[in-house]
């Protein structure tokens, strides 16, 4: 039976809860009356907690971009040129694999922009410092150039589009090499 008055539920609680269930089930899908049964209580209660499933979903997607964020710092940390964009584009490829739901919420629009950019910038920058480490001005359609490529691979392979006799791990290191080429001096 769901309670009606959980003991010692806190918001970040209902955060993790939802942040299973986008794994599992992707962000379109989430409902609270799922997220409730998920955490063994009524709907109401989660409003003490969270305003909305869109409230939920902004707060969800700030978390995938502050996580992408501390795993893009960590991977640049002490690289440059090749084998730091080698590195990002392995962090991305991970995190999506790891977290799809979370990935593609993180992809779509911003439901909190202000929030949303805030917890990005550390990405952009991690982003930036890398595509700058090639000698290249690190223009924003530059970085999204890149990140278009990328997800492009990420996203036709997590949607099965990719033929079975593809190798997705050869197309993913292909679109990192023609990326590179790119960035590298001539």
């Amino acid at each position: 039976m769901a309670s009606s008055a959980p003991k010692g539920l806190t918001r970040t609680a209902v955060l993790d809860a939802a942040a299973t269930l986008v794994d599992a089930d992707g962000w379109e899908q989430l409902t609270m009356t799922a997220l409730a049964a998920k955490l063994g209580i009524r709907v109401p209660s989660l409003y003490s907690h969270v305003a909305n499933a869109e409230a939920v979903l902004g707060a969800l997607q700030v978390r995938a971009h502050e996580a992408l964020a501390t795993r893009f710092q960590r991977a640049a940390m002490g690289k440059a040129q090749a084998p730091a964009f080698r590195a990002l584009a392995q962090v991305l490829r991970d995190y999506a694999s790891e977290h799809g739901g979370l990935y593609e919420l993180a992809l779509q629009r911003p439901i909190d922009r202000s929030a949303t950019r805030a917890a990005s910038e550390p990405s952009s920058a991690a982003f930036a410092a890398v595509i700058e480490s090639f000698g290249i001005d690190p223009t924003p359609g530059l970085a999204m150039s890149c990140l278009a490529t990328l997800h492009g691979v990420i996203t036709l392979d997590r949607t099965g589009l990719f033929d079975p006799a593809v190798d997705v791990d050869e197309t993913y290191t292909r679109a990192v090499d023609m990326l590179l080429h790119m960035l590298e001096p001539g």
